[in-house]
């Protein structure tokens, strides 16, 4: 098998892979047929009736990639940066000094290491500076991802107007930023020198440069109207933190009495091409004014507890949002970058606030379908006959004991057991970026190899 091209006898398919019956699979049966030619997919469907299914080789399901719809690119974590937990306003204190530096390229290197042995196919990469240059650090930032083979949305960080956390006001900081037009030109150049980069190779598409206010709170109201103004215009995606803290939620009510979400929808903010993270302290009345307007709204359960910040809402925006999706904002549990905890814990914080079973293929879309948006152009399509391959292999062969269960559908596997030990292959853009040298964790007579 080459980095380009393999053939495979999966034991199942879930997600939106290949059509409205690839997320029935149950692990029964022949199995599926997977053929990746040059990068491109091109045969994934059921096995033939009357071939037998595979019994002692590894129990493989193709999955989409798992989607990380909001993150800043922590490198290895805070705890490795010496940045400790603490509520969101005294934690952005630390963050702006941490004891142990990085340079953008380590940082973002690290992470995307991490996600892809995760089966994290796409992260959006909000750039925090590590020096003054901020085109210099989103350029750094979008080569880290380019050279691991990760998709990206690198989002430039515009901020002009700092919030007094008391007052619940907007006041200048000492030394402000570039004038907006001057920003906006910067990226356009930028986009269009990471397009020329990869332009007729296999980076091609990897990485969208977006807009990123980095919230109301921090940025001033002309600002962000020219922002939403030149998003119209060009098409070019807008992302920014959104409710995050209860700070935060009193400094909206404050400084906005008829709504912040109000505002912000008036300044042409709130389309199909923005997407906002956190939104921890949301209303029901906004949730769906974000859904109508078609805004992506991404979840970060680990950071909000990590924060302080209080409990991610799952349950209400899943009801209301149609395109809320999951992020891990650097700050899983554990510092280690695992979608697949992240998943578990969005679920249990789901299934504990609506009082039901939410299926795994329910969860799962949180993890994949559902976030696209968030990365502009550097989205991957579905898996399918005569897509570029991005998906995920996952060794299910522990659980090979559970195939065919009613109670056990092959993705209420996968969300209630999988990590990254589990994580055999990652494809992205049609290249595999990921393959798993070692056994599972968990000790299972079969080991893993293509065909």
């Amino acid at each position: 098998m080459s980095e380009r091209g393999g053939c495979w006898r999966l034991a199942g398919v879930i997600g939106d892979a290949a059509g409205p019956t690839a997320g029935t699979g149950d692990g029964g049966g022949a199995g599926w047929e997977l053929v990746v030619d040059d990068g491109v997919i091109t045969t994934l469907r059921p096995a033939p009736a009357g071939q037998p299914a595979p019994s002692d080789g590894p129990a493989l399901v193709l999955c989409p990639p798992l989607l990380n719809g909001h993150d800043h690119g922590r490198g290895l974590g805070t705890v490795d940066a010496g940045i400790p937990d603490a509520p969101l306003e005294q934690w952005l204190d630390h963050l702006a000094r941490p004891p142990r530096p990085r340079t953008q390229t380590e940082l973002v290197g690290l992470a995307a290491d991490a996600m892809l042995r995760a089966g994290v196919g796409a992260a959006v990469f909000c750039v925090n500076l590590t020096r003054p240059d901020v085109a210099a650090e989103v350029r750094a930032a979008a080569h880290a991802a380019i050279g691991r083979g990760i998709r990206a949305a690198v989002v430039y960080p515009v901020l002009d107007a700092a919030s007094h956390r008391r007052a619940g006001r907007r006041r200048r900081p000492a030394a402000a930023r570039a004038p907006v037009d001057a920003i906006v030109a910067e990226v356009e150049q930028l986009a269009a020198e990471l397009a020329q980069a990869g332009a007729g190779s296999p980076a091609a598409g990897l990485v969208d440069v977006q807009l990123g206010p980095v919230g109301p709170q921090w940025v001033a109201e002309p600002t962000l109207a020219r922002l939403a103004e030149h998003s119209a215009a060009t098409g070019r995606p807008l992302h920014l933190h959104l409710l995050e803290s209860p700070a935060q939620r009193a400094w909206a009510d404050e400084v906005y009495p008829q709504g912040l979400v109000v505002a912000l929808d008036r300044l042409g903010l709130l389309t199909e091409r923005t997407t906002v993270a956190h939104g921890t302290w949301l209303r029901d009345d906004e949730l769906a004014l974000l859904d109508e307007r078609g805004v992506t709204l991404v979840l970060n359960p680990s950071s909000n507890l990590r924060l302080a910040c209080g409990i991610s809402p799952v349950a209400r925006a899943a009801a209301r949002v149609r395109t809320a999706c999951l992020g891990l904002d650097g700050l899983a549990l554990s510092d280690d970058h695992d979608a697949w905890a992240e998943l578990r814990l969005a679920r249990g914080l789901w299934q504990a606030q609506e009082q039901r079973r939410v299926p795994g293929a329910e969860a799962l879309a949180l993890a994949t379908a559902a976030g696209r948006a968030a990365f502009g152009a550097a989205a991957p399509r579905p898996p399918a006959e005569g897509q570029p391959a991005d998906f995920v292999l996952l060794d299910l062969s522990p659980w090979r004991h559970l195939f065919g269960h009613p109670d056990w559908p092959l993705a209420d596997i996968a969300v209630a057991a999988a990590g990254p030990a589990h994580v055999a292959e990652v494809w992205v853009a049609g290249s595999r970026v990921h393959h798993r040298r070692e056994p599972s964790s968990r000790p299972d007579p079969s080991s893993a190899q293509a065909h």
